[in-house]
């Protein structure tokens, strides 16, 4: 399958971007790395967003930024700071820059909120290279009452209206995790044993990556991040000459995260999905879990896993738990605009397409 410099592709793409390349060696150091034609794109992108949630009844909401507490997955790390107050009347306390507006949001929708929507900046430390930013810009929404296999529609549809002017885009594809790591790597990631991981890795000439012990969605991410993840949008239709959007979903339940488990075929899945293009991953989405004791293991779990890799313990966010269990039925995910800019811009960096990327913040 052609990728996105193609001829076929390249020809319907947003064109602006070559001059902005050529141009960046000279530009000064306070001066924009993205062009003002890339910021009035992301401009344009941000209206027709708005737009399409504004037709569908999502509400678009605001949520702080600064948080008492903070996400514990053990590969996420937050930016922490101190809250000094002015007089004596409060002590000093740690809060953090969030990472998604996930807990703000769904307390919004036990609450009552109804479908909802936010454009945010979020951050994480450690995350800068070709497609990260330490602050990045999350399109994130929740879909009261849907499930994530409707909300994978949604997705699709919302994509399709602002990547089709630009990319001629082939049908979605729709895929199990399991059914990918059958295609390309001939094993069941539900069922493999840890030789079998291991056997896989070395043949793909990624055996000194990780250590032999080690647990076994440690391998399986490894795989997918080198071997699969950059097939995905075009693996299974290699007759086609253009870009799709594929969704990956139905994961192994210890990848579930803040989504429910339900059985497969006979297998615990976690029900959430991923949606990629033409090897970019631009978004992850679960249908959320709903049941407070179940999250606040799942976080001791991490902190636990935290801790293992000498990294800082994060406090239970009480609030959130409190709210999990009034949670309605819902379906959330986040989409990262930055890396949809990208895919329609066909730059190769994410700096490309922010006005003042770390380097120049």
């Amino acid at each position: 399958m052609a990728t996105l410099d193609s001829k076929d592709v390249a020809s319907n793409i947003f064109t602006p971007t070559s001059k902005a390349n050529f141009s960046r060696s000279k530009l000064k150091q306070w001066q924009p790395a993205a062009s003002f034609e890339i910021i009035k794109l992301r401009a344009e992108t941000l209206k027709q967003i708005r737009s399409f949630f504004e037709q569908n009844n999502v509400l678009e909401v605001d949520t702080p930024t600064l948080s008492a507490a903070t996400v514990p997955d053990p590969f996420i790390e937050s930016f922490q700071t101190r809250y000094i107050p002015l007089t004596q009347t409060m002590s000093s306390e740690n809060y953090y820059l969030h990472s998604s507006p996930e807990f703000p949001m769904k307390r919004l929708l036990a609450s009552g909120s109804g479908s909802i929507y936010q454009i945010a900046k979020v951050f994480r430390q450690g995350e800068a290279g070709r497609k990260h930013n330490p602050e990045f810009t999350l399109l994130e929404w929740y879909r009261e009452g849907w499930d994530h296999h409707q909300l994978m529609q949604e997705v699709s549809r919302l994509l399709t209206e602002i990547l089709s002017p630009h990319i001629q885009l082939a049908e979605p594809q729709l895929v199990t995790y399991d059914e990918v790591f059958q295609t390309v790597l001939g094993i069941n990631p539900h069922t493999a044993s840890q030789s079998d991981l291991l056997a896989c890795v070395e043949k793909e000439g990624l055996s000194n990556v990780l250590e032999a012990h080690e647990h076994r969605d440690c391998f399986l991410d490894l795989l997918f991040s080198h071997v699969i993840e950059p097939s995905l949008g075009k693996f299974l239709e290699k007759t086609h000459s253009k870009p799709c959007l594929c969704f990956l979903y139905n994961y192994p339940a210890s990848q579930a995260s803040l989504a429910k488990t339900a059985v497969h075929n006979g297998q615990l899945v976690a029900e959430r999905f991923e949606v990629f293009i033409d090897g970019m991953e631009l978004g992850n989405g679960f249908h959320e879990l709903n049941d407070a004791s179940e999250q606040r293991a799942r976080f001791k779990s991490d902190n636990q896993a935290r801790q293992l890799m000498g990294k800082s313990k994060i406090p239970m966010d009480e609030n959130f738990l409190e709210a999990v269990g009034a949670l309605p039925e819902c379906a959330g995910v986040a989409i990262g605009l930055e890396r949809l800019l990208m895919i329609i811009t066909q730059v190769g960096h994410i700096n490309d397409v922010i006005a003042f990327p770390f380097e120049r913040a």
